[in-house]
């Protein structure tokens, strides 16, 4: 289907890392996508970088003009920016709340217990009036409601689906697909490095060969120690009960029980026969209606679908009261899945 109506969205990035520069590539490649199929033209103005610098291009450039400047990879003074593009001085917050974009792009580093830079640069941009896609999951599992209510008073938008599970759609389906649906709890397998490293364990391999290979694959980072002893999960844990169950939960108070890489050794060295060990999130309501959530290696009976995923696949079943039991599996996700995932926020808000 064609749309003959044309809409122009003007994009900024905050961080431009892997899932900035595939977001930039994808864009390239869906340009005439998104007009033929939505009706709109999709183009940057402006970036920043801890290490490139930042530009403004008011008009905006596109994602082809973008994607053929040397920037990120040079810095501003010394990239070939886009024809229109202009240096612009000052710090992620300012550069949130004034360059000059319908959609401001939030890519910067995960810091799991605060959000921050990540949420002061949020709540610039929507206290300017600018909507805002993150793939930040700091920020919403440490302040979701007070950036929802800020959005909601200023009358832009919010979205993040790429804060869980890459791209895969858990927050736009329940939002389109699960009208008057209560979510009572989750599980999951929500980290991908203790995943795989499991996995490699389960092969034969011991923990540090398990680990040297993820690093060697780009699945875990030089000092993996977020992912094995559970704050990647738990800060998921606490975007999935903020946004799904209206919880109000920060990252601390999710229970991490057991983990860490001594743990995981000892618990695969002591695993009975057909069973798998998988470092699981729950999340339920306790007698209160407080929502509760936990990390922790549990043994997976064979019976266990948890207990077949490998590698660098993630899960979530959400526990629903009009649906029962939905299952939602991604398989190898990466920063492809991730872009693809801001993209579809960014056509979300475009499409109003």
């Amino acid at each position: 289907m064609t749309s003959t109506h044309q809409k122009t969205v003007r994009v900024a990035l905050l961080g431009c890392g892997n899932v900035g520069r595939e977001l930039i590539a994808l864009m390239a490649r869906k340009e005439q996508a998104l007009r033929d199929r939505y009706g709109l033209a999709i183009r940057f103005s402006g970036g920043l970088t801890r290490r490139a610098g930042a530009w403004e291009a008011p008009d905006g450039v596109s994602a082809g003009e973008l994607t053929a400047s040397e920037w990120p990879a040079k810095p501003v003074g010394e990239a070939a920016l886009p024809v229109g593009a202009q240096p612009f001085t000052g710090d992620g917050q300012a550069f949130a709340a004034t360059c000059p974009a319908d959609i401001v792009v939030e890519l910067t580093t995960l810091e799991p217990l605060t959000g921050q830079p990540a949420l002061d640069h949020i709540r610039a941009a929507l206290t300017a009036g600018r909507s805002v896609v993150t793939a930040n999951k700091g920020p919403i599992a440490n302040a979701y409601r007070e950036l929802r209510g800020l959005a909601e008073m200023r009358g832009v938008r919010l979205r993040f689906e790429s804060t869980v599970m890459d791209g895969t759609p858990i927050f736009n389906m329940a939002e389109v697909a699960l009208p008057a649906t209560d979510v009572l709890g989750f599980r999951g397998l929500l980290n991908c490095t203790s995943n795989f490293v499991l996995s490699e364990m389960a092969r034969g391999a011991t923990l540090e060969e398990g680990i040297a290979t993820a690093q060697r694959m780009g699945v875990a980072e030089a000092n993996p120690s977020n992912d094995l002893d559970g704050w990647d999960a738990s800060v998921k844990a606490s975007v999935l009960a903020n946004v799904l169950m209206d919880a109000d939960m920060r990252p601390q108070q999710v229970s991490r029980i057991g983990l860490g890489a001594e743990a995981m050794r000892q618990e695969q060295e002591s695993l009975a026969p057909g069973y798998t060990l998988k470092q699981v999130v729950e999340a339920r309501r306790d007698e209160n209606g407080k929502v509760i959530a936990e990390v922790r290696l549990r043994a997976l009976p064979p019976g266990d679908v948890f207990a077949h995923l490998v590698g660098r696949e993630t899960v979530v079943r959400l526990l629903t009261d009009t649906m029962g039991e939905l299952t939602i599996i991604e398989g190898d996700g990466g920063p492809e899945q991730t872009a693809l995932g801001v993209l579809a926020d960014i056509v979300a808000i475009g499409r109003g």
